[in-house]
């Protein structure tokens, strides 16, 4: 006798039905072809039932139905496969963002060592509680050399030695590392990553430049979506901005991976010019089968500034490769309205992610995080699947100078926008604190990615 069960045919022997095992066995994995089936952007694209393995592993069987050139969708396994937004995770953290590098002194690619360059430092955090501080190299952790192996101990973990190294040089023939200088770090910990890191104005030369560093669009300390504190936090900070009347704006997006589009509407509603308000900030678009009931439309909207709204018509955005989703959008979703010209990047070329994620929790272990929109502008544009290429180009990433703090107007990527706005180039002598500075010759080899981006519902 023959059932037919979930597509397939079940045999059974004398007549005994076994189809509560056959779904017990393939339970998990037909979960998982439902959603991405129903959801996923690319659909179309999947393999067919009759192709798929049902009773294989969770993990084995999504990676089957992601679209071979998919870099965005992932699956978590609970536990076993959590991911952090960066090198620095929210549950629990040592509260340091790092770049990790192949060794620029023996430069071997095949060798596993690694040494760490730090980017920034949570305030309050255990790394800040030791004096590790932005730009200082980690070579060792736990007593041995940082590897390709052991260098997420980095990211959390139960309190370590670690070994801090300089770097001197003078041109590519002469690195070398000074002796290790070992810290004690505590354990990590949960910690607020408030996104905020720097917001002031400088005054020079007759120009008031705000700026801002903003490194997730994020809700409140536990990223769930329906918190408000930091967007209340946004409006104080613009409405301060506002009362001081710049002539300039910075965004410094460089360590921006995204978040939430809902942040990036607010953001772009109080940077945008008064024309912007009423129109389209960003368009999502659904697969067919979810397009009619799930398209979504964001608008630059004035009700949301709470009277804090900038009305600018022009903005610098400082870039990295580091910058994404989210952070890509709020620049797609601009120049519509100020102009290509006038949305004036410095820095690095972004990601190039214009699709957009959901989160589903299984009945089971894992959640799948599949891309579900491809993200538009008012203009219906998403052509930056290669990234935004910047005006200015220079990355701090790939550079052996010094790592000012920053919000230092002598850090390089900061600096050279201030130089670019007052009309400054490399090697002007007029004034040593707003020319861009004068940065050694030597570069790094390109820094491997420490992060996988997490997306919450709604994010980028």
């Amino acid at each position: 006798m023959s059932i037919l069960v979930s597509g397939g045919l079940l045999f059974g022997a004398c007549g005994e039905d076994r189809t509560f095992q056959y779904m017990e066995k393939t339970g998990r994995c037909q979960w998982i072809y439902d959603v991405m089936n129903q959801w996923y952007l690319r659909n179309s694209e999947m393999i067919q039932p009759s192709e798929a393995q049902f009773f294989g592993e969770p993990e084995t069987f999504f990676k089957k139905l992601v679209v071979k050139n998919d870099k965005y969708s992932y699956i978590e396994m609970d536990e076993t496969n959590n991911k952090s937004t960066r090198s620095i995770n929210l549950s629990s953290s040592y509260g340091m963002d790092f770049a990790l590098y192949v060794d620029p002194v023996t430069q071997s690619q095949s060798a596993i060592e690694r040494v760490a360059r730090v980017l920034y430092v949570l305030p309050g955090s255990p790394a800040a509680q030791v004096g590790i501080e932005r730009g200082q190299w980690i070579t060792e952790i736990g007593g041995e050399h940082l590897t390709t192996q052991n260098y997420l101990g980095l990211v959390s973990g139960p309190a370590t030695t670690l070994g801090l190294s300089v770097l001197n040089y003078g041109n590519v023939d002469s690195l070398y590392w000074e002796p290790v200088h070992n810290v004690e770090i505590g354990a990590s910990r949960h910690l607020e990553d408030n996104p905020f890191y720097v917001d002031t104005l400088y005054q020079l030369q007759g120009h008031r430049i705000a700026y801002l560093m903003y490194n997730r669009f994020s809700t409140g300390p536990n990223n769930t979506g329906n918190e408000t504190q930091y967007d209340s936090q946004m409006r104080t900070i613009f409405q301060r901005f506002k009362s001081q009347q710049p002539t300039d704006f910075i965004l410094d997006l460089r360590y921006n991976p995204g978040g939430y589009l809902s942040c990036a509407q607010l953001l772009s509603s109080l940077l945008a010019p008064t024309k912007a308000m009423g129109k389209i900030f960003c368009k999502l678009e659904f697969n067919k089968s979810q397009s009619t009931t799930h398209n979504e439309v964001y608008l630059f909207d004035e009700n949301l500034t709470g009277g804090a709204g900038l009305g600018l018509s022009r903005i610098y955005v400082i870039t990295s490769s580091l910058t994404a989703s989210a952070s890509e959008c709020v620049i797609n979703g601009l120049i519509p309205f100020m102009g290509t010209d006038n949305v004036i990047l410095v820095g690095g070329r972004t990601e190039g992610k214009n699709v957009a994620s959901l989160s589903f929790k299984s009945p089971y272990d894992y959640t799948l995080h599949p891309i579900v929109a491809t993200i538009y502008n008012g203009n219906g544009e998403s052509d930056y699947t290669n990234g935004f290429n910047p005006i200015v180009s220079v990355d701090e990433l790939q550079n052996i100078a010094p790592l000012y703090p920053l919000g230092d107007v002598r850090e390089m990527m900061l600096n050279t926008t201030l130089a670019t706005i007052l009309g400054y180039t490399r090697g002007d002598n007029d004034n040593n604190t707003t020319r861009a500075v004068d940065v050694p010759s030597v570069l790094l080899p390109k820094p491997e990615t420490t992060s996988i981006s997490l997306h919450p519902v709604v994010e980028m």
